[in-house]
Protein backbone atom coordinates (compact mmCIF):
# COMPACT_ATOMS: atom_id res chain seq x y z
CA UNK A 1 0.00 0.00 0.00
CA UNK A 2 1.39 3.02 -0.88
CA UNK A 3 1.46 6.55 1.13
CA UNK A 4 -0.85 7.97 -0.53
CA UNK A 5 -3.58 5.32 0.35
CA UNK A 6 -3.13 5.79 3.88
CA UNK A 7 -4.75 9.11 3.85
CA UNK A 8 -8.30 9.85 3.54
CA UNK A 9 -9.96 11.52 1.07
CA UNK A 10 -11.10 15.13 1.88
CA UNK A 11 -10.66 18.44 0.70
CA UNK A 12 -7.56 20.12 0.87
CA UNK A 13 -6.37 21.27 4.19
CA UNK A 14 -3.03 21.60 6.93
CA UNK A 15 -2.58 18.94 9.40
CA UNK A 16 0.91 19.40 11.34
CA UNK A 17 2.40 16.02 11.97
CA UNK A 18 5.53 15.43 14.23
CA UNK A 19 8.78 13.06 13.27
CA UNK A 20 11.50 12.55 15.29
CA UNK A 21 15.21 11.80 15.21
CA UNK A 22 15.87 8.16 15.02
CA UNK A 23 19.07 7.55 17.41
CA UNK A 24 20.59 10.92 16.07
CA UNK A 25 20.05 10.58 12.57
CA UNK A 26 17.55 13.38 12.28
CA UNK A 27 13.98 12.88 11.09
CA UNK A 28 14.68 12.82 7.46
CA UNK A 29 15.80 9.15 7.71
CA UNK A 30 12.62 8.99 10.10
CA UNK A 31 10.71 9.87 7.06
CA UNK A 32 12.48 7.95 4.33
CA UNK A 33 11.56 5.08 6.46
CA UNK A 34 8.10 5.53 6.96
CA UNK A 35 8.10 5.91 2.76
CA UNK A 36 9.36 2.56 2.59
CA UNK A 37 7.12 1.15 5.30
CA UNK A 38 3.97 2.47 3.57
CA UNK A 39 5.23 1.03 0.12
CA UNK A 40 6.04 -1.79 1.45
CA UNK A 41 9.02 -1.12 -0.82
CA UNK A 42 12.31 -0.21 1.52
CA UNK A 43 14.18 2.46 -0.03
CA UNK A 44 17.81 2.30 -0.49
CA UNK A 45 19.84 1.86 3.49
CA UNK A 46 21.60 4.55 3.48
CA UNK A 47 25.06 3.34 6.06
CA UNK A 48 25.29 3.62 9.58
CA UNK A 49 21.55 4.34 9.57
CA UNK A 50 19.12 1.66 11.73
CA UNK A 51 17.24 -0.22 9.57
CA UNK A 52 13.42 -1.09 9.75
CA UNK A 53 12.82 -3.96 11.98
CA UNK A 54 11.40 -7.18 10.17
CA UNK A 55 8.13 -7.97 10.49
CA UNK A 56 4.72 -6.67 10.66
CA UNK A 57 4.95 -5.99 14.51
CA UNK A 58 8.05 -4.11 13.98
CA UNK A 59 6.80 -2.19 10.91
CA UNK A 60 4.03 -1.06 13.08
CA UNK A 61 5.97 0.07 16.19
CA UNK A 62 8.41 2.11 13.70
CA UNK A 63 5.04 3.48 12.19
CA UNK A 64 4.16 4.23 15.46
CA UNK A 65 7.21 5.85 16.65
CA UNK A 66 7.55 8.31 13.47
CA UNK A 67 3.78 9.53 13.73
CA UNK A 68 3.95 9.66 17.94
CA UNK A 69 6.75 11.08 19.34
CA UNK A 70 7.21 14.69 19.83
CA UNK A 71 10.13 16.88 18.41
CA UNK A 72 11.17 20.22 19.14
CA UNK A 73 9.23 23.20 17.38
CA UNK A 74 12.59 23.62 15.04
CA UNK A 75 11.50 20.42 13.76
CA UNK A 76 8.14 20.24 13.03
CA UNK A 77 6.44 19.23 9.64
CA UNK A 78 3.67 20.05 8.25
CA UNK A 79 1.49 18.54 5.18
CA UNK A 80 -0.92 19.92 2.73
CA UNK A 81 -3.37 17.38 1.70
CA UNK A 82 -5.62 17.70 -1.51
CA UNK A 83 -7.01 15.34 -4.27
CA UNK A 84 -4.08 14.61 -6.39
CA UNK A 85 -1.11 15.22 -3.58
CA UNK A 86 0.34 15.60 0.12
CA UNK A 87 2.43 17.82 0.21
CA UNK A 88 5.19 17.71 3.41
CA UNK A 89 7.32 20.92 4.17
CA UNK A 90 8.75 22.67 7.71
CA UNK A 91 6.98 24.89 9.12
CA UNK A 92 9.53 27.35 8.65
CA UNK A 93 9.20 26.68 4.70
CA UNK A 94 5.49 27.64 4.97
CA UNK A 95 5.76 30.51 2.28
CA UNK A 96 7.40 27.96 -0.07
CA UNK A 97 4.89 25.97 0.36
CA UNK A 98 2.05 27.89 -0.51
CA UNK A 99 4.21 28.25 -3.87
CA UNK A 100 4.93 24.50 -4.25
CA UNK A 101 1.19 23.85 -3.56
CA UNK A 102 0.16 26.80 -6.19
CA UNK A 103 2.60 24.89 -8.94
CA UNK A 104 1.03 21.47 -8.19
CA UNK A 105 -2.27 22.71 -8.42
CA UNK A 106 -1.73 24.20 -11.84
CA UNK A 107 0.46 20.97 -13.21
CA UNK A 108 -1.97 18.24 -12.30
CA UNK A 109 -4.58 19.39 -15.04
CA UNK A 110 -2.06 20.52 -17.69
CA UNK A 111 0.56 17.35 -17.51
CA UNK A 112 -3.03 14.78 -17.43
CA UNK A 113 -4.02 17.05 -20.50
CA UNK A 114 -0.85 16.31 -22.27
CA UNK A 115 -0.51 12.66 -21.24
CA UNK A 116 -4.26 12.13 -21.77
CA UNK A 117 -4.47 10.43 -18.17
CA UNK A 118 -7.34 10.40 -15.74
CA UNK A 119 -7.11 10.80 -11.69
CA UNK A 120 -4.99 8.41 -10.06
CA UNK A 121 -3.60 7.78 -6.66
CA UNK A 122 -1.97 10.89 -4.79
CA UNK A 123 1.43 12.12 -5.06
CA UNK A 124 3.90 12.46 -2.06
CA UNK A 125 5.77 16.06 -2.23
CA UNK A 126 8.56 16.50 0.23
CA UNK A 127 9.97 20.19 0.20
CA UNK A 128 13.75 19.54 1.67
CA UNK A 129 14.30 22.75 4.00
CA UNK A 130 18.07 22.30 3.33
CA UNK A 131 20.74 20.76 1.27
CA UNK A 132 21.78 18.05 4.18
CA UNK A 133 18.07 16.92 3.88
CA UNK A 134 18.00 16.89 0.28
CA UNK A 135 21.03 14.64 0.35
CA UNK A 136 19.80 12.01 2.94
CA UNK A 137 16.13 11.95 1.32
CA UNK A 138 17.45 11.48 -2.21
CA UNK A 139 21.43 10.71 -2.08
CA UNK A 140 22.00 12.99 -4.75
CA UNK A 141 24.40 16.06 -4.64
CA UNK A 142 21.97 19.33 -4.13
CA UNK A 143 24.71 21.65 -6.52
CA UNK A 144 23.58 19.66 -9.12
CA UNK A 145 20.74 18.34 -8.99
CA UNK A 146 17.58 20.37 -7.94
CA UNK A 147 14.50 17.68 -7.18
CA UNK A 148 14.15 14.08 -7.68
CA UNK A 149 11.16 11.86 -8.15
CA UNK A 150 10.70 8.20 -7.09
CA UNK A 151 7.58 7.04 -9.89
CA UNK A 152 7.56 3.75 -8.27
CA UNK A 153 6.58 5.30 -4.59
CA UNK A 154 5.08 7.86 -5.94
CA UNK A 155 7.46 10.04 -4.19
CA UNK A 156 8.65 13.83 -5.17
CA UNK A 157 11.51 15.48 -3.02
CA UNK A 158 12.39 19.43 -4.14
CA UNK A 159 14.79 21.52 -3.05
CA UNK A 160 12.99 25.46 -1.43
CA UNK A 161 13.68 27.72 -4.51
CA UNK A 162 12.54 31.01 -5.33
CA UNK A 163 9.17 31.37 -6.92
CA UNK A 164 9.72 30.99 -10.53
CA UNK A 165 12.37 28.17 -10.07
CA UNK A 166 10.26 26.20 -7.28
CA UNK A 167 6.99 26.39 -10.01
CA UNK A 168 9.28 25.18 -12.62
CA UNK A 169 10.69 21.97 -10.74
CA UNK A 170 7.72 21.23 -9.05
CA UNK A 171 5.68 20.57 -12.40
CA UNK A 172 8.94 18.82 -13.76
CA UNK A 173 9.17 16.25 -11.27
CA UNK A 174 5.08 15.75 -11.04
CA UNK A 175 6.11 14.90 -15.15
CA UNK A 176 7.89 11.95 -14.26
CA UNK A 177 5.48 10.24 -11.94
CA UNK A 178 3.11 10.65 -14.47
CA UNK A 179 4.56 9.66 -17.12
CA UNK A 180 5.71 6.03 -15.39
CA UNK A 181 1.64 5.82 -14.66
CA UNK A 182 1.36 6.29 -18.40
CA UNK A 183 3.92 3.32 -19.32
CA UNK A 184 3.68 1.31 -15.93
CA UNK A 185 0.60 -1.15 -18.17
CA UNK A 186 3.84 -2.16 -20.96
CA UNK A 187 6.58 -2.60 -18.01
CA UNK A 188 8.67 -0.89 -20.47
CA UNK A 189 11.22 1.66 -19.64
CA UNK A 190 11.15 4.79 -21.91
CA UNK A 191 14.74 6.11 -23.02
CA UNK A 192 15.90 9.39 -20.79
CA UNK A 193 15.42 11.50 -23.02
CA UNK A 194 11.64 10.88 -23.58
CA UNK A 195 11.32 11.44 -19.66
CA UNK A 196 13.08 14.47 -19.38
CA UNK A 197 12.17 16.29 -22.84
CA UNK A 198 8.67 15.41 -21.71
CA UNK A 199 8.97 16.68 -18.12
CA UNK A 200 10.64 20.25 -19.97
CA UNK A 201 8.01 20.77 -22.27
CA UNK A 202 5.25 19.92 -19.76
CA UNK A 203 6.76 22.23 -17.61
CA UNK A 204 7.08 25.15 -19.96
CA UNK A 205 10.51 24.80 -19.06
CA UNK A 206 13.04 26.26 -21.61
CA UNK A 207 14.88 29.59 -21.17
CA UNK A 208 17.18 31.40 -21.98
CA UNK A 209 20.15 29.61 -20.72
CA UNK A 210 18.78 26.89 -23.31
CA UNK A 211 18.81 28.59 -26.15
CA UNK A 212 22.40 29.45 -25.44
CA UNK A 213 23.25 26.41 -25.46
CA UNK A 214 21.86 25.10 -28.17
CA UNK A 215 23.31 28.08 -30.05
CA UNK A 216 26.81 27.22 -29.04
CA UNK A 217 26.19 23.88 -29.83
CA UNK A 218 24.81 24.21 -33.37
CA UNK A 219 27.54 26.63 -34.64
CA UNK A 220 30.50 24.39 -33.07
CA UNK A 221 28.94 20.95 -34.24
CA UNK A 222 28.77 19.83 -31.02
CA UNK A 223 24.45 18.70 -30.93
CA UNK A 224 24.49 15.18 -28.87
CA UNK A 225 22.45 12.70 -31.45
CA UNK A 226 19.09 11.62 -29.88
CA UNK A 227 21.11 8.22 -29.97
CA UNK A 228 23.52 9.20 -27.55
CA UNK A 229 21.57 11.36 -25.02
CA UNK A 230 21.32 9.48 -22.52
CA UNK A 231 24.36 8.09 -22.01
CA UNK A 232 25.29 12.28 -21.86
CA UNK A 233 23.31 12.71 -18.87
CA UNK A 234 26.05 10.72 -17.10
CA UNK A 235 28.21 12.73 -18.44
CA UNK A 236 30.19 16.31 -17.67
CA UNK A 237 27.50 18.92 -16.04
CA UNK A 238 27.96 20.80 -19.50
CA UNK A 239 26.74 17.66 -21.54
CA UNK A 240 23.77 17.14 -19.13
CA UNK A 241 22.73 20.77 -19.18
CA UNK A 242 22.83 20.41 -23.09
CA UNK A 243 21.28 16.96 -22.87
CA UNK A 244 18.43 18.92 -21.03
CA UNK A 245 18.32 21.17 -23.53
CA UNK A 246 17.86 18.49 -26.27
CA UNK A 247 15.62 16.62 -25.13
CA UNK A 248 13.22 19.52 -25.04
CA UNK A 249 13.48 20.15 -28.46
CA UNK A 250 13.09 16.43 -29.66
CA UNK A 251 9.89 16.48 -27.68
CA UNK A 252 8.84 20.00 -29.02
CA UNK A 253 9.51 18.68 -32.58
CA UNK A 254 7.21 15.77 -32.36
CA UNK A 255 4.70 18.12 -30.75
CA UNK A 256 4.77 20.61 -33.76
CA UNK A 257 4.41 17.48 -36.31
CA UNK A 258 0.60 17.46 -35.22
CA UNK A 259 -0.44 20.55 -33.55
CA UNK A 260 -3.82 19.91 -32.80
CA UNK A 261 -3.07 16.33 -31.15
CA UNK A 262 0.37 17.63 -29.69
CA UNK A 263 1.95 14.94 -27.90
CA UNK A 264 -0.46 12.47 -27.40
CA UNK A 265 -0.79 10.24 -30.70
CA UNK A 266 2.94 9.62 -29.57
CA UNK A 267 2.61 8.83 -25.92
CA UNK A 268 -0.86 6.93 -26.97
CA UNK A 269 1.16 4.57 -28.83
CA UNK A 270 4.36 4.49 -26.26
CA UNK A 271 2.41 3.58 -23.79
CA UNK A 272 0.36 0.99 -25.84
CA UNK A 273 3.88 -0.76 -27.48
CA UNK A 274 6.14 0.38 -24.24
CA UNK A 275 9.46 1.53 -27.12
CA UNK A 276 10.00 4.62 -28.64
CA UNK A 277 11.10 3.10 -32.27
CA UNK A 278 7.81 1.65 -32.75
CA UNK A 279 5.80 4.38 -31.37
CA UNK A 280 7.75 6.85 -33.29
CA UNK A 281 7.10 4.80 -35.98
CA UNK A 282 2.89 3.95 -35.43
CA UNK A 283 2.06 8.12 -34.72
CA UNK A 284 4.05 10.17 -37.11
CA UNK A 285 5.84 7.41 -39.96
CA UNK A 286 9.00 8.29 -38.76
CA UNK A 287 12.01 5.69 -38.09
CA UNK A 288 15.19 6.97 -35.65
CA UNK A 289 17.15 7.85 -38.35
CA UNK A 290 14.59 10.03 -39.68
CA UNK A 291 13.82 11.28 -36.93
CA UNK A 292 17.18 12.78 -35.89
CA UNK A 293 17.84 14.00 -39.39
CA UNK A 294 14.93 16.32 -39.59
CA UNK A 295 15.37 17.15 -36.07
CA UNK A 296 18.95 18.11 -36.35
CA UNK A 297 18.22 20.69 -39.89
CA UNK A 298 15.53 22.23 -37.34
CA UNK A 299 18.06 23.01 -35.14
CA UNK A 300 20.25 23.95 -37.87
CA UNK A 301 17.33 27.02 -39.33
CA UNK A 302 16.76 27.87 -36.11
CA UNK A 303 20.20 28.62 -34.16
CA UNK A 304 22.88 28.14 -37.03
CA UNK A 305 24.36 31.81 -37.81
CA UNK A 306 23.56 33.06 -34.40
CA UNK A 307 25.99 33.66 -31.79
CA UNK A 308 25.43 34.09 -27.90
CA UNK A 309 27.05 37.46 -28.42
CA UNK A 310 24.49 38.42 -30.71
CA UNK A 311 21.74 37.33 -27.57
CA UNK A 312 23.55 38.95 -25.13
CA UNK A 313 23.46 41.93 -27.26
CA UNK A 314 20.32 42.20 -27.71
CA UNK A 315 19.67 41.52 -24.35
CA UNK A 316 21.84 45.08 -23.50
CA UNK A 317 19.89 46.47 -26.34
CA UNK A 318 16.07 45.52 -23.90
CA UNK A 319 18.08 46.80 -20.28
CA UNK A 320 18.87 49.53 -22.01
CA UNK A 321 15.76 50.49 -23.48
CA UNK A 322 13.84 49.32 -20.08
CA UNK A 323 15.88 51.47 -18.45
CA UNK A 324 15.36 54.34 -20.50
CA UNK A 325 11.45 53.77 -20.39
CA UNK A 326 12.16 53.80 -16.15
CA UNK A 327 14.01 56.91 -16.55
CA UNK A 328 11.55 58.53 -18.53
CA UNK A 329 8.57 58.06 -15.76
CA UNK A 330 11.00 58.85 -13.38
CA UNK A 331 11.49 62.42 -14.64
CA UNK A 332 7.77 63.21 -15.83
CA UNK A 333 7.05 61.72 -11.95
CA UNK A 334 9.34 64.54 -11.08
CA UNK A 335 8.31 67.42 -13.10
CA UNK A 336 4.86 66.66 -12.16
CA UNK A 337 5.44 67.02 -8.44
CA UNK A 338 7.69 70.17 -8.98
CA UNK A 339 4.35 71.73 -11.22
CA UNK A 340 2.42 71.25 -7.97
CA UNK A 341 5.03 72.60 -5.77
CA UNK A 342 4.91 76.05 -8.33
CA UNK A 343 1.21 76.05 -8.36
CA UNK A 344 0.73 75.20 -4.43
CA UNK A 345 3.27 77.70 -3.43
CA UNK A 346 1.03 80.82 -5.89
CA UNK A 347 -1.66 79.59 -4.68
CA UNK A 348 -0.56 80.22 -0.88
CA UNK A 349 0.74 83.74 -1.93
CA UNK A 350 -2.31 85.04 -3.65
CA UNK A 351 -4.12 84.19 -0.49
CA UNK A 352 -1.31 86.21 1.26
CA UNK A 353 -2.23 89.19 -1.07
CA UNK A 354 -5.36 89.10 -0.81
CA UNK A 355 -5.32 89.00 3.07
CA UNK A 356 -3.77 92.45 3.03
CA UNK A 357 -5.98 94.12 0.14
CA UNK A 358 -9.13 93.35 1.77
CA UNK A 359 -10.37 93.62 5.20
CA UNK A 360 -11.85 90.62 6.81
CA UNK A 361 -15.86 89.81 6.37
CA UNK A 362 -17.92 91.90 8.10
CA UNK A 363 -15.94 94.86 8.78
CA UNK A 364 -15.83 98.58 6.79
CA UNK A 365 -12.68 99.41 4.47
CA UNK A 366 -10.34 102.31 6.30
CA UNK A 367 -10.10 105.02 4.32
CA UNK A 368 -7.50 106.92 4.43
CA UNK A 369 -7.49 110.49 6.63
CA UNK A 370 -7.36 113.45 4.74
CA UNK A 371 -4.44 116.08 4.54
CA UNK A 372 -4.32 119.33 6.08
CA UNK A 373 -5.81 122.18 4.28
CA UNK A 374 -2.61 123.96 5.14
CA UNK A 375 -0.04 120.76 3.84
CA UNK A 376 -2.40 121.42 0.99
CA UNK A 377 -1.43 124.22 -0.23
CA UNK A 378 1.94 123.50 0.48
Amino acid sequence: MSLPRLLPAHPPRLRTAAYPSLKGRGWGEAIRQALSFASHKPLPHREGCPRPAEGGVGRLLLLLAVVLLAVPAHAQVRELVSFDYVLYYHTRDAAAAQVAARAANQSFPRLRATLGLRPGERVAIYLATDDQEFRRLTGSDPLQVLGEAFPERRFVVVQTLNEERLTTLVGHELTHVLLADLVAQTGAEPPRWVHEGVAKYAANDFGPADRMLLTEAVNSGTLIAPADLDKAFDGPPEKISLAYAESYTLVDYLAHLEPSAGLRPFLRQLAQVGDVNRALLRSYNLTPETLTAQWRQSMILEYLGRSNEDLALTALWMAMALLFAVAVVVQLRRAALIRHRLLDEEEARLGMLTMWDFPPAGEAPTEAPEEDSDERLR
